[in-house]
């Protein structure tokens, strides 16, 4: 039913992700599928969406950066540094996180990774999960539009 409300979009002739159709008209849903749609669905993709708490982040961002020597850098830099990264991957989940790490440390070479490429890792992994939860809450907002008397 979601699939209807999607279109991939194409960079220089390349797969550029899926994204929101906008002429897309979320379809009327049964009374059973709107319960299930509020009950698990959209809970379910809130708690996947769900950002990793600060300390996590902080944790997994330390023992990254931790592969990639660098000498004679101030402590107080060193913190700073890492309070960049804490921010900027803070509004995502810890399982896109983990992942984007994991898909960087198992990169052939040595070159240290900036925070944009982690971010851009993370933005690739919660792009369909979260477009799924856009389109959710349009089939239920659709839905209590066209209750008798509006919305409950």
């Amino acid at each position: 039913m979601l699939a209807s409300g999607k279109k991939n979009s194409l960079i220089d002739g390349e797969f550029g992700g899926r994204h929101e159709d906008l002429n897309w008209a979320p379809p009327l849903v049964s009374r059973e599928q709107y319960r299930e749609i509020l009950a698990s669905d959209i809970p379910a993709l809130e708690i996947h969406l769900r950002p990793a708490d600060g300390p996590w982040v902080n944790g997994r961002c330390a023992a990254l950066l931790s592969h990639y020597y660098v000498p004679d850098v101030p402590f107080e830099l060193q913190v700073a540094a890492l309070e960049d990264w804490v921010r900027l991957l803070s509004p995502f989940p810890k399982w896109a996180i983990e992942a984007a790490v994991d898909e960087w440390l198992s990169r052939p070479g040595r070159q240290k990774p900036m925070p944009g490429d982690i971010i851009a890792a993370c933005r690739w992994r919660v792009e369909e999960p979260a477009l799924n939860l856009k389109l959710l809450r349009k089939l239920v907002d659709r839905y209590e539009r066209e209750l008798p008397g509006g919305r409950t």
